[in-house]
């Protein structure tokens, strides 16, 4: 498999998968702890989540749900959403396009911004 690193900051890193497995995007996420990525939402598609190693808190309007390794979560279309590293994490999402990916949903996106910068705790 290839992986092509889209890109780092402190966060960590986003890659992806250059290889066709029937998804219109598989990415693989390296996240460090106390980091949030995220607050987003896709119309069109439902989004498949698998944690490959570490501990996700995976944030929605209507749930919260903690994963580790090894665990999955699906987020329905139109479902708000952003993830918070509970440690240092790898994790895989595909089933949203590059193109729905774009649309951030401001409230969340915001939390995830102050989260990133030490202004808000998400535990």
């Amino acid at each position: 498999m290839k992986f092509t690193e889209l890109h780092s900051d402190a966060r960590g890193t986003i890659n992806i998968l250059t290889e066709d497995l029937g998804h219109p995007e598989v990415t693989i996420f390296t996240t460090k702890k106390g980091m949030a990525r995220g607050g987003c939402i896709h119309h069109q598609n439902k989004e498949y989540v698998c944690v490959i190693s570490g501990k996700i808190k995976y944030v929605c309007p209507k749930t919260t749900v903690y994963l580790t390794t090894g665990d999955s979560f699906t987020i329905p279309k139109s479902t708000p959403h952003y993830f918070y590293s509970v440690t240092d994490s790898v994790v895989a999402e595909w089933g949203a396009t590059a193109e729905e990916k774009k649309e951030k949903h401001l409230e969340y996106r915001k939390t995830v911004e102050l989260i990133n910068i030490g202004k808000t705790t998400c535990e």
